[in-house]
């Protein structure tokens, strides 16, 4: 294993304080009654995956257009919630919930950003945010019970990258091979790959790999139980990307079919078709809302029998 380099202390950043969050962190009055979203796994399990992104909440300015596009994307269809003026929908694959979708207020000088949030299973969130503090972490929102969903927080890590951490209470869901039209991988782009490796290390106490690229800046893998979590991997230099951020792959029958597809619908091919280190081809896509994400072509035996 490539020696990681020694953690350094970031600048912190200022917390900036969301109030009144709902359920995947909409913005709320404080008053404001919770909706009952669907349990993230139905039906319940007793396993507990420390580190497996079990579930991703897209915030959005444009709800609407958002359902239009992954409807035709992946043949999702849609549960509609509503409470004191927030809208969020939980998208459906084959009867199973896969993501959410919440719509975003934006403030008067905001920046109209849409972006995906993973949701990182721990065991107790409430420990787990104290641990990421304790490494530099900031609070974005205070650990809550959420009716069905499990206790969850949203935090931001050393390099201003905003996760999500839940203690599902309906246990998560088993691994296994992915299904087409399910999340099968995240990655990390950051501005310094070992410093975020260790970084979530510590936290989730994942595995951690570091690898070398050809391009000569380091690539780190995170696993825990055996399956790999997490890849992180930096910045190029002079990248159009000024900031660090998610990208989540979602697994596709046919990779060209795929960007077809989505250009069809309004999205737009941020880095095109590639064959990565596993034998599987993969693809960077945005939707018409400004939300990336990625889509991931698997070797036909990696994959399990389900919605196409």
């Amino acid at each position: 294993m490539k020696k990681l380099i020694r953690w350094r202390e970031p600048h912190r950043i200022p917390v900036r304080l969301v109030t009144a969050l709902l359920v995947s962190f909409g913005i709320l009055p404080a008053a404001a009654e919770p909706f009952d979203v669907p349990a993230i796994t139905d039906p319940a399990t007793s396993v507990h995956l420390a580190g497996k992104v079990i579930w991703l909440d897209l915030e959005t300015d444009d709800l609407a257009r958002a359902k239009q596009f992954y409807t035709g994307m992946f043949g999702w269809d849609f549960r509609d919630y509503h409470a004191d003026g927030t809208d969020y929908a939980v998208a459906m694959s084959g009867g199973r919930p896969v993501a959410g979708v919440l719509q975003r207020r934006i403030r008067k000088g905001e920046e109209r950003r849409s972006a995906w949030l993973p949701f990182i299973s721990v065991s107790d969130a409430d420990a787990a945010a104290r641990t990421a503090l304790q490494h530099h972490a900031q609070m974005v929102s205070e650990p809550e019970t959420v009716p069905l969903r499990g206790r969850q927080a949203l935090l931001m890590d050393p390099e201003g990258v905003r996760f999500a951490i839940v203690a599902s209470s309906s246990g998560d869901p088993p691994d296994g091979s992915p299904m087409r039209g399910s999340w099968v991988w995240t990655s990390l782009i950051a501005r310094d790959s070992a410093d975020e490796g260790v970084f979530y290390q510590q936290v989730f106490g994942f595995d951690l790999t570091g690898l070398a690229t050809h391009a000569g800046f380091e690539r780190v893998r995170l696993s825990s139980n055996g399956h790999g979590r997490i890849g992180i991997g930096e910045l190029p230099t002079g990248s159009q990307a000024a900031r660090p951020h998610w990208i989540n792959y979602i697994c596709v029958d046919n990779i060209a079919d795929a960007i077809g597809r989505a250009s069809s619908l309004g999205g737009h091919v941020l880095v095109k078709a590639g064959r990565d280190s596993e034998g599987g081809i993969e693809a960077i896509l945005a939707d018409p809302t400004g939300a990336s994400f990625g889509v991931m072509e698997l070797p036909p035996a990696a994959v399990a029998a389900g919605p196409r």
